[in-house]
Parts: structure tokens; sequence; C-alpha cells
């Protein structure tokens, strides 16, 4: 009986693989998290308004790019700290070529831009709070104001809070956050930590020319806990959630002055982002 059991738990085994021939999203990481031994202070006014992710997708090679990043800075300006950037250098336009050595690219860059079908516009293009905005994810220079707008518009259903600590002795960083639900969360969460640089300089197309000290920011470097983070399972007493990622930077070219960690908190059912938080390394 044994091995009859055996044979038809592995038979079932084999029927539900080959049926799952797509493999649907989120794709979660697994959790190696780290303790959390900060204290964190009490929720502000600051903490408990909503701010919005705009995911830039770009290349050093891409000749119309630049005017992405000038009209993002000027919506940085407008917006202040309630738009969270974050620069995604991905398709043929990032490869590495000729003058252009640097490669920006990054495993979650390259599975977001295909996630979210960027190529069918191509870069530049924006992605805001992983949303649909008229029907599509993807967007042209033209539409980030307007679905800006629309998402900063949309309630403030949680609050995340992000103390980095990094120890230069050892070029470690620990990224602590608390999650805090509002009236309107969602029931399943997901906690992504990034990691993005500013002030890189490298050579850039720009219409006809090429800029040689180009300066590049908020590029993205990589992650804490993979491309769409981990859920959100165990709530503390007071229903808050804990979590620390340590990341070791000692083989990292960045500069750590430079970098900083973003938080995005997402819907586990569509993805989209409901709250997102930026803080520098030190």
């Amino acid at each position: 009986m044994k091995r009859i059991s055996s044979f038809f738990l592995l038979l079932i085994a084999a029927v539900a693989f080959v049926a799952c021939d797509k493999i649907e999203g989120p794709y979660i990481t697994p959790d190696d998290s780290a303790a959390t031994d900060i204290e964190f202070p009490d929720l502000t006014d600051a903490d408990l308004y909503r701010k919005v992710l705009i995911e830039e997708y770009t290349g050093h090679r891409c000749t119309n790019c630049p005017d992405g990043h000038r009209e993002l800075e000027s919506l940085k300006e407008r917006y202040g700290d309630s738009l969270v950037a974050v620069g995604i250098h991905a398709g043929i336009f990032a490869n590495p070529m000729g003058a252009f050595t640097n490669d920006f690219r990054t495993e979650e860059g390259n599975t977001l831009y295909s996630d979210y079908n960027v190529a069918a516009i191509g870069t530049p293009a924006g992605v805001v709070g992983r949303a649909q905005y008229n029907n599509t994810y993807a967007l042209n220079i033209s539409s980030w104001q307007q679905a800006i707008r629309a998402n900063a518009q949309q309630p403030c259903v949680a609050a995340v809070q992000l103390i980095n600590v990094y120890d230069p002795a050892t070029q470690t960083l620990t990224a602590h956050t608390r999650t805090t639900r509002l009236n309107g969360c969602p029931d399943d969460l997901l906690l992504a930590l990034y990691v993005i640089e500013d002030g890189i300089i490298g050579p850039q197309k720009d219409g006809e020319e090429t800029i040689a000290e180009y300066e590049h920011n908020h590029v993205l470097r990589g992650s804490l806990n993979g491309t769409y983070g981990v859920p959100l399972m165990e709530a503390e007493e007071d229903g808050t959630y804990l979590k620390s990622y340590s990341l070791d930077c000692g083989s990292k070219t960045w500069n750590a002055a430079n970098c900083s960690v973003i938080a995005i908190l997402m819907d586990a059912s569509t993805r989209e982002v409901i709250q997102v938080q930026q803080a520098k390394f030190f």
C-alpha cells in the first residue's frame, strides 16, 4: 500500500507540474530577514500621507531618455518628497557598448521591464505605483504627471517607517522597517527594499550628442529582499509589522554616501504600490 500511495502522490505532483505551464506573480523571495534591534518613534503627520512611486525606465544609449530625466526632475521639484523615483536601466539601450562601459542593469530591473511590458513603448517610459493608467502600465513622458496626480489622490492606507544603520568599518547596511496598517489597508501585503544611487558620472546619449560626464541619479542598484519582496505575515502585538534586512556592501562599487534604501509596500493581490518610503544609508 505504501508503494501505491507513493506512486499516486508522485503522479499527482507530476500532473500539477505539467498543468502549471505559466507562473503567475508575485514572485516571492525566501525571507532571510535580520533582527529588528532598534526602537521606532511614534507616527507623525509626516508618516500619514500617501507617497507615490515612479519607476523610470531608461538607458545610457537612449537618445530621448534625458528628456525623461529632465521631466522627472521637474516633477520631483513640484511634488517634493511625496514622489519617490527609481531609475531602471533596462532594454537594448541599457546594454554596455563602446564608450558606454557602465552596466547599470540589474536582475530586478530586467524582471520589472518584462513584467510591465515596457518594450511595448520603449524607453523612456514610466510606471507609476505599478498601477494602470488609461489601461496601461508603461507610460510615455506626456502621461507621467497625470498618472502621479491620480495615484496621489488615493487614500493613505498604510505607514512605512524606515531607519537605516550603516557600519563603515564592515560596510554593512541594515535597513529596519515598521509597517502600520491604517483604515482600508489590504489584507495581504508585500514589502520590497531596493537600493538606489545618485551622482554616478558616466556617458549618456542626449539627442545627437554624447555627454561624457553625465550625472545619473536614482539608479537602481539591487534589492535587499527580491524584486517583489516578501509577505508581511506576523504582526506585532500593536498590529504593526517589523522587518529588517542586512546587506554586505563591501564588494559593491557603490558610493555609500550617495545611496538610499527605497521601501515599497504593495497589495499582494495586485502588486500595486500603496506606500513607499526613502532614506539614505546614513
